[in-house]
Parts: structure tokens; sequence; C-alpha cells
């Protein structure tokens, strides 16, 4: 059933890889954007010890703005290398252009970087619905087309490493896509030579840069991400040993995940293993400052109880990275599919929902509704892309632009004091600040089995039998009703509502954003 996920989007993309860490380093380059108003520090290895290296940057007349320069270290990396770092002043967010010059008059060693800007650094990481490309999303026609007028932005893409490399590096194994400039040429297969950027991340960061930033402040994105991977391969190996034991349940995982293939890899490499990809494809930006980051994962975890243990142990070691300690965290609540009509997956994205009440400065957005049956890379990926960046957008505007507005990304969130008893059902009031200017009913998406479909049930105190109701009434701004004839509303103790692998959801916020899945005992 899911080996055809292997040669969509288990395989390393394309990448350059690179035998040495470079004077400066890869996660640097041409066409870059820096993270405005924090210091910037840029670091790279010299060929010899205790050399004086330098660094200019200057402005689009000419202008040198500032210098800065330091020696390299006594002590080698890996063997041959030595490190240097170099630290510039802040600067304020710039659509002009910059560039850097680096030297080392000693060794005569140099390096240029040009066309560089300040603006907003974002990192995407998660499995393959983070991985999936611009190139198979709905909607690609026009983005593609549109988005020549988006050259402020700006994509880098982590190479999957063939083969593991001992503990944290301090360098990228393999770069997919240096820093390059957003276009029509360069986002998608059939336009240019790369054609795995993240749609989500590329989404995202256009709504940021279109809606948020008013194209006013440049965006640069990082995807570095890897199908089928578990959320412990993206965490460090010292919070692994203990913090979540006791977390999975093996028998469920086996209902989904028994049959998918990872892809050809090394007898010694497994991308799968605990922390490898942490290790690989995370600490080597460790001193880039990061404003926030977009996380898409938990199919491979789905059958975890306590994934918000993991998922929030991981936000926090992120956090420890020199430059990320005020990065903001977003992530998306699982997609409808199919995943055999058993309580495990809308069991966890309940638990997703956990994460963000242990998780400072994070937030979740839902793709619950946004099942797609008809995906040619299997249900699991759907390929309304664009409306999850919208969602995530919303959800970085709250945490980081307009911390004063409504929670709009949220979708209407039910107020569990507010729910209340009816004569033959229940109402159930929501959030003000969760619905915009009110509550509305949306068709929702279609369910291809009735045994995955996560209706609106009301359950009993008397054993009784549940009772689906087929039409939800918005009876007033902020408030819905569950009726049903024959039903005695004094009996009822508890509602669920979209719980199932496709949950049915219906009733929306002004911001188009649906009510997530929830459950509420009386």
């Amino acid at each position: 059933m899911m080996r055809l996920i292997t040669t969509l989007l288990f395989l390393p993309a394309s990448a350059v890889a690179f035998d040495a860490p470079g004077f400066v380093s890869t996660i640097f380059g041409s066409n870059q954007v820096f993270q405005h108003s924090d210091p910037l520090t840029i670091f790279g290895w010299a060929s010899s010890p205790s050399v004086p290296v330098s660094v200019t940057l200057t402005s689009e007349d000419g202008t040198t703005v500032t210098t800065a320069a330091a020696n390299s270290s006594s002590t080698a990396y890996n063997g041959a290398y030595y490190r240097w770092d170099l630290t510039l002043p802040a600067s304020p967010p710039s659509l002009s252009p910059y560039s850097l010059s680096v030297e080392s008059a000693e060794t005569s060693e140099t390096a240029s970087l040009t066309n560089i800007l300040f603006g907003d650094v974002y990192l995407c990481s998660g499995q393959s619905n983070m991985q999936f490309s611009v190139e198979g999303m709905l909607g690609k026609d026009e983005e593609i087309k549109a988005a020549d007028d988006y050259g402020y932005i700006r994509m880098f893409g982590v190479g999957q490493p063939a083969g593991q490399l001992s503990g944290p590096q301090q360098t990228l194994p393999t770069v997919a896509l240096p820093w390059t400039v957003v276009s029509s040429k360069t986002i998608a297969t059939d336009n240019g030579d790369f054609d795995q950027f993240s749609a989500v991340c590329y989404m995202s960061g256009r709504h940021i840069f279109t809606d948020i930033l008013k194209s006013a402040t440049p965006v640069g994105l990082i995807s570095s991400n890897w199908g089928g991977t578990p959320v412990e391969a993206w965490m460090p190996e010292d919070q692994l040993k203990g913090q979540c034991d006791g977390g999975k349940n093996t028998e469920e995982r086996k209902l989904q995940f028994d049959d998918i293939s990872f892809g050809e890899t090394a007898d010694d490499w497994n991308p799968n293993a605990n922390h490898v990809l942490y290790d690989n494809m995370i600490t080597p930006f460790e001193s880039l400052v990061v404003k926030g980051a977009f996380w898409y994962q938990g199919e491979t975890n789905v059958g975890y109880w306590n994934y918000d243990c993991f998922q929030s142990l991981m936000v926090e070691s992120w956090r420890k990275l020199n430059g990320w300690s005020n990065m903001a965290f977003a992530f998306v609540q699982l997609a409808a599919y199919d995943c055999g009509g058993s309580q495990a997956l809308p069991d966890f994205r309940g638990v997703q929902l956990k994460a963000v009440d242990i998780t400072p400065n994070s937030a979740m957005i839902t793709a619950a509704d946004l099942g797609d049956v008809g995906s040619p890379d299997l249900d699991i990926h759907p390929r309304n892309k664009t409306e999850v960046g919208r969602r995530l957008s919303l959800a970085i505007d709250k945490l980081l632009y307009n911390k004063d507005r409504d929670n709009a990304h949220m979708g209407p969130v039910v107020d569990v004091d507010a729910v209340k008893l009816l004569e033959d059902g229940v109402s159930v009031q929501f959030r003000g600040d969760t619905i915009g200017d009110g509550l509305h009913l949306e068709e929702p998406q279609v369910c291809p089995k009735e045994e995955l479909c996560g209706h609106a049930v009301l359950s009993f105190d008397d054993g009784g039998e549940d009772v689906v109701i087929d039409d939800i009434v918005v009876s007033a701004n902020n408030t819905i009703e569950l009726r049903k004839e024959g039903v005695d509303g004094t009996k009822v103790s508890g509602i669920s509502y979209g719980w199932g692998d496709f949950p049915l959801l219906t009733v929306f916020s002004s911001y188009g954003v649906p009510a997530a899945p929830f459950k509420v005992e009386l």
C-alpha cells in the first residue's frame, strides 16, 4: 500500500556534497537573508591554526558598513580545519542588497557573498508532508507564475546525507539548494533543476511576506526535512534518556506503518535512528539566528500517547542553540488520512493539542479538514499546502508580529464552561477570540469510508448508544446546537467532534479556519 512513497519522498534529493567544511560555512552564501536587528555571526574554517581572518559588510553603493577580525582556532576540526567565528553588529531590515567579503591575508583564503538581505529567517522541518514539494501542490501553476514578484524571499535546502557523521556536526554533510532567489524559474521542476523545495515552507513564507510584512521585509526560508522520520531523529541524544519513556504504543503504530519503506540507505546509516538528523541537519545552523520554526511531523509517531513530551523537549533543545533562544514554534495537527479506523490517529491529534500547553511561545494549526483522497501521493500527503501555509502564517503573526490580535490560527475553540444541556441535545459556545466576526458552517471534506468518519457525536451516562448529529445549527454568533429528535438531553455525558481518521469539520470562524477535533466531558 505505501511503497510509492519511497520513490516520491524518501530518497535523498540531488545534493551537492562537501568534502571540506569550507573557508566560509556552507550554511552561508550569496542571495542569503540574515536575521535583521540581531548581531550577525559568520564562521568557517581556515587551513591553518591561529591565523587572522577579517570580514567586511558593504552596502549597495560600496560603502563599508562594518568590519570585524579574529584568529582561527588552534584546535583542529575533523583533524584538518581550524574554525573562526566573527560577529558583526545588528543591521535593520533592508530590501537593498549588501555584500560580505571574508579573507585571511596570511593564507590567501577569500570568499565573497553578494546580494545579501536582512529580514526574517524561518526554519521548516519535519517529515514527508513538510518535504512535499511546490511541484506537487494544488494551485502550483498560479503560485509558480506569481513567484517572479517574490524575489525578496530566499530559499535554502538542506541535503539528505548518505551516511551519518558521528555526533553533532558543525557543518552540513550536504546542501541540496544553496541560497537561491525565489522566482518562477527556481521553485518548480518544470522551470529549473531543483524540484524539492518544501511547499509548506514556501507557502508559509510567502504569506508572511505578502500578508503580514506587506512585502516590506525580506524572508529567508531554510528547508531541513526527511520523509518518514520520527521525532526522536530530530532530538539531541541527551533528550532521549528517559524523559518520555513509555510514550509509545507499538501495537497501534503497526496499524499504519509496518508497510512503509524508507528508501535505500547504507548499512551504517539509518535516518530514523535517534538524534541522527538533529546531529546532521540541525546543529550546523547553530549561531545562525532563526526567528521562527515550522514543524510538520507526527505520522511516524502515531500511537505515542505522550508525543507532546517528545515534541516539547525537541523545541527546548533547539532553543539551546546559539541564535535560536527566542525562536517561535508553529506546528501542524495531522491531516485526514486512512489510518485503519482505529482511535490511534484522532487520539494522536489530541496529544498534539496538549503540546501547546507545555511549550512556551508555540502555536498549533489544524490540517484535519484538508484530507485528500485523490492525492496521487496517497492520502497521507494531501496537496492543499497553500492553506496549511496560510494558517501557519496566522500562527506566526500571533506569536511574533501582532500579539494582541485574535487567535485566528486556532479556529473556534470550545468554552468548556459554557456548554449547556438542552431538552434534546446540547449547545456549545466558542471563545470569542477564536471566531472573528462569527461562526459559519461549511461542507465537510469527503470521507472515503464511513468507519473512518469523525462526526459530531453525543454520548450518554446511562450507557445508551452514541448518537450522531447530522445537522449542526449555528444559533448565535459564537454558539452551535447539537440536537436530535428523541435524544434526552439530561442524560448527555459527553461530546466528540471530528474524532476520526477523516474528521467531518463543518464549524468555521470568519478567518476560514475550522474548529479542530475536540472532546468534552459533561
